[in-house]
C-alpha cells in the first residue's frame, strides 16, 4: 500500500492482503483503492495523526504513525 501523509511524504506499507480492505488479487489492475485498520491518536483541524496499531516496526517495536486528512477516514463496518 502506498499513499501521500498530508505533507505529501509518500509512506509504503507492505504487508499480505489479509493486512488490507478490499478484494486484492494477484491479476488486480494497480493502483487500486484499499483501505488498512488504523487508530486515531489526535484530531486537530482537518487533520487527524494516526497510528497502526497491528503493525509496529523500527526502534523498540514502535508503531507508524502518520498525519492524514480526516476526510479519508472512514469507519469500520461490519459486514
Amino acid at each position: 500500500m502506498e499513499f501521500a501523509d498530508v505533507y505529501d511524504r509518500p509512506h509504503q506499507l507492505v504487508g499480505k492482503t489479509a493486512y488490507f480492505g478490499g478484494d486484492l488479487q494477484p491479476t488486480s489492475p494497480y493502483p487500486c483503492p484499499t483501505n488498512i485498520q488504523c487508530t486515531i491518536e489526535e484530531i486537530a483541524d482537518d487533520v487527524a495523526t494516526v497510528s497502526t496499531w497491528w503493525l509496529e516496526g523500527g526502534p523498540n517495536d514502535t508503531r507508524f504513525v502518520f498525519d492524514v486528512w480526516l476526510d479519508t477516514l472512514t469507519p469500520i463496518t461490519d459486514a
